[in-house]
């Protein structure tokens, strides 16, 4: 007899290569199928024993007839008494092909409407005789469904999160990497495991248990052509193969939905396998090398999006997946499964080898990868001797910045920092600051006023470009001019430019994206770089709001510090998109990390969450069509009474303010505790500015 084995199309050669290992006797591969050809022993084998396969279907008839009369045509072209059982329901499914239109439904029914009259028709596969059929232009398709209901459902999942993982696509993927063989890795990890397909399916495999041994119901029960004992004895293999052991593997799966998790186990207890699986909510970013062995596998189906601020969040998330396997297990292997090629090259990782396949309506890719060794990132700093020689106008500020440089230099090494302050309008001159990131430098100029000519003022611009190049030798292409004046309204939240340039910097062990090109400001606020490190080390399990957000860069380092939940509030799109990049980037999902757009004042009034530790940085002014304006001035004091409703007992707010004459409400001093850590909070780059901002501890007096 002659059968077909379909799968997701892309998966032939790995179902093809698994019917083989099952001693099956394969004769054609196409894109979505398998022929074989066999006895009914062959075909119940398939449906008990295979993971990669969708349906097994008998080849009953092929007739060169044209759709208009196919339905009849194939109904009349077999004894159906012959091979359905007595009393057997039978359900009928028959689909047109690409070029032919029509209602399968009406199809079916004229089809059902020409079988013996003694037939019960039955809506549902389950414990029915399944008859399928194609209608193409000029030839029709019959079979029969041996395997009644699609073989993916195995039985131990009764309930999956957010787009689950097809079990028969998360055994194609464990197959690819040789899983189901006996050169599989030692170690296998998941850390978007969700209802916990992927983890579920390894331990299966790894055991060598039969894919079907939980099911009940099979299409070839109700077949005359499967006699009872057959059925029985290949019944009884599968369920005597349910107790053997899972081999002493390394199974791991993470989430960080703490609502798909209960799923996992339940899933993993049905399919017994729950004692062979550490499952645990963490997030990407919050794994460490001890989560992982000398060598193994990481798979997994990464979140991935439509939209364009979804996709970019998803590449984030790919960048983070090959930084963290590269950082913290070199020796691993990775095997992604995406839809978006170009998001899963953000990995930055080795593709060694790539399968595609349809699932659904998408285009899928299953990916192997390699991590690839990190480069230390290039930081520009003042060299001993300028690059090349500069005009005599430049001299003063190339002698500055070496001044600066020597300066800097030891306390750089010693706190390892890769963005910092270099210069900030020391000379009367050269009305510039010059920021580092990175190997990359921002020239910032503060427009000069209109008595000044222009001719003079571009010469000038011109002479500091060239003395930042000269003392830290970099390329024209390295160093980002940007004009700042002052600003009226929205104007320092406008776009500069369209280029959507990112670069990623880090800053203790956060990694954040920052923007040279397309903003006035880069996305980082370098003067709060000790505060943001405080955050960091304080943030272990507690719960941080983070208030007038802009890009984020607090939040992200409460998560690498281990908060258990984070808050994120800002009026701005643009800047909560970011700040989700921010979190991609470092393996956290805003799924846990809350991000709220939304004004600040509203929120806190709305607020019924209470947090241990808060960081607010208003804006001196910001406008806003919901509200009235905010006047930090004006205002704070109203900002900070409603903070500290929000603000556990034993917490602390971090309280910020660039506005050069800010004077604290004395009412916040008489009913909060209140530590004025201004100098603290400046670092050593910005101490010849210290009025660059004002900041505050602020606490419940009786935590005092």
């Amino acid at each position: 007899m002659e059968f077909v084995a379909t799968c997701m199309p892309g998966l032939a050669d790995l179902l093809s290569d698994e019917l083989s290992s099952l001693g099956i006797s394969v004769t054609e591969a196409g894109r979505a199928h398998v022929s074989f050809s066999g006895g009914s022993a062959d075909a119940l084998k398939v449906c008990l024993w295979s993971r990669l396969s969708e349906r097994v279907l008998l080849h009953l008839a092929t007739l060169g007839v044209t759709p208009d009369i196919a339905p009849e045509k194939l109904a009349a072209s077999q004894d159906w008494l012959s091979l359905v059982a007595n009393n057997a329901p039978v359900h009928v499914h028959i689909e047109h092909g690409a070029e032919v239109r029509g209602d399968n439904r009406i199809s079916a029914k004229r089809f059902i409407q020409a079988l013996p009259e003694q037939f019960t028709i039955s809506r549902e596969p389950k414990g029915s005789c399944c008859i399928r059929a194609r209608l193409d232009l000029n030839e029709a398709h019959l079979w029969l469904d041996l395997a009644g209901e699609p073989l993916h459902r195995r039985g131990y999942r009764l309930a999956g999160g957010r787009a689950p993982l097809r079990e028969t696509l998360a055994a194609a993927m464990l197959w690819a990497i040789g899983w189901g063989k006996a050169e599989r890795p030692p170690a296998l990890l998941d850390p978007f495991c969700g209802s916990g397909t992927l983890v579920i399916e390894a331990a299966l495999m790894a055991a060598g248990r039969a894919a079907g041994a939980q099911r009940q119901h099979y299409g070839f029960q109700q077949w005359r052509g499967c006699r009872r004992q057959l059925w029985l004895d290949a019944q009884k293999e599968a369920g005597d193969s349910a107790t053997r052991p899972v081999p002493a593997l390394s199974l791991k799966g993470f989430d960080a939905d703490s609502k798909t998790l209960p799923l996992a186990l339940q899933n993993a207890e049905r399919a017994g396998v729950r004692n062979a699986i550490h499952f645990e909510r963490r997030e990407l970013g919050a794994l460490r090398p001890r989560d992982f062995a000398a060598n193994g596998i990481v798979v997994g189906n990464p979140p991935w999006g439509e939209r364009l601020d979804e996709k970019q969040q998803a590449g984030w998330l790919h960048y983070s997946i090959g930084r963290i396997l590269a950082l913290r297990a070199p020796g691993y292997q990775a095997l992604l499964l995406g839809a978006d090629v170009d998001v899963m090259d953000r990995s930055g990782m080795n593709l060694e080898r790539q399968w595609r396949l349809k699932n659904g309506p998408f285009n899928n890719f299953i990916r192997l990868y390699s991590p690839r060794k990190q480069t230390p990132p290039a930081v520009a700093q003042v060299a001993d001797e300028g690059a090349f020689n500069v005009p005599e106008g430049a001299q003063p500020l190339l002698n500055r910045l070496r001044k600066n440089g020597k300066h800097l230099r030891r306390w750089l090494e010693r706190e390892d920092i890769q963005c910092y302050r270099l210069y900030d309008r020391d000379l009367p001159e050269f009305n510039v600051a010059v920021d580092i990131y990175g190997d990359q430098v921002l020239v910032q100029e503060f427009k000069a006023p209109k008595t000044i000519d222009p001719e003079k003022a571009k010469a000038r611009r011109d002479w500091a470009v060239t003395a930042v190049r000269a003392a830290l030798g970099v390329h024209r292409e390295q160093v980002h001019l940007r004009t700042r004046e002052k600003q009226k309204g929205n104007q320092q939240y406008q776009k500069l430019d369209t280029q959507g340039h990112y670069r990623v910097v880090r800053e203790g062990q956060a990694q954040l994206l920052i923007n040279l090109q397309d903003y006035l400001d880069t996305g980082l606020f370098l003067d709060h770089r000790p505060t943001r490190l405080r955050i960091a080390e304080q943030a272990s399990g507690k719960r941080f709001l983070n208030l007038f957000s802009y890009t984020g860069s607090a939040t992200v380092h409460a998560a690498v510090g281990g908060a258990k939940r984070t808050v994120t509030v800002d009026s701005s799109k643009r800047y909560l998109d970011w700040t989700a990049c921010n979190l991609a980037a470092n393996g956290f999902s805003t799924d846990q990390h809350e991000l709220a757009r939304m004004d600040a004042m509203r929120w806190l009034d709305e607020c019924k969450e209470q947090f241990d530790l808060v960081f607010c940085d208003p804006p001196t002014f910001s406008n806003n069509k919901s509200r009235s304006d905010f006047v930090v001035e004006e205002h704070h004091g109203d900002l900070i009474r409603k903070i500290m409703r929000c603000l556990e007992p034993g917490g602390v707010l971090y309280f910020s303010c660039n506005y050069r004459r800010f004077q604290m409400d004395e009412s916040i001093s008489k009913w909060f505790d209140v530590e004025d850590i201004s100098r603290w909070s400046i670092p050593e780059d910005f101490r010849r500015n210290e009025k660059i901002h004002y900041c505050y501890a602020i606490r419940h007096v009786e935590d005092a």
